[in-house]
């Protein structure tokens, strides 16, 4: 009996010892979601159409800049949705009412850029500090779910071979740069 105690002893103390490691491998599979040609110009438009009620609501304006030339992308369109409604939401949640969510996409070089800028009259920018702070809060109980907004966008946005972060804008101070490669 002691005998077939350590014999099955042996594979319980590799599983027990793998076990962490199959864990974290299992929270961190993403499932793979099929991509689509999309036009970003039209993403951008029907994000400004379907959340305005909402930004409205928060009494936060749109200003939306979209150029004629289509912005051809390869991607999961349904994470892009969802990565344009957490910004959106993220506005609301951050900006106060009377402020302007402005949105410019364009093209750069071989990317689709979109530039993302909350600006108040009174108040500096808050939408670019949510993005570029988020790595050195990781422990903020009180600003936990921005933080994971922000990481659930990078990790949508790196997933379609883009980046999304603070960085200056082209339509004023800090603000957020959502960057995908363009389809040539």
């Amino acid at each position: 009996m002691y005998k077939l105690l350590k014999i099955l002893a042996r594979p319980l103390a590799a599983f027990q010892q793998s076990a962490p490691q199959l864990a974290g491998e299992l929270t961190t599979a993403r499932v793979s979601r099929p991509r689509h040609l999309c036009d970003m110009r039209e993403m951008v438009g029907q994000m400004s159409e379907s959340l305005g009620d909402r930004l409205k609501a928060a009494g936060i304006a749109v200003d939306l800049r979209i150029p004629s030339d289509p912005l051809t992308v390869f991607l999961d369109r349904s994470g892009m949705q969802e990565v344009l409604t957490k910004v959106a939401d993220l506005a609301c949640r951050i900006m106060p009412a009377g402020g302007t969510l402005q949105l410019l996409a364009r093209a750069d070089g071989p990317y689709a850029v979109i530039n993302f800028m909350d600006q108040t009259p009174s108040e500096e920018p808050r939408l670019g500090l949510c993005f570029s702070a988020a790595p050195a809060r990781r422990d903020d109980t009180a600003h936990a779910e921005s933080i994971a907004n922000v990481d659930l966008c990078e990790r949508i946005v790196g997933d379609n071979g883009g980046r999304i972060y603070a960085s200056p804008s082209p339509l004023g101070s800090l603000g957020v740069t959502l960057r995908l490669p363009l389809c040539s």
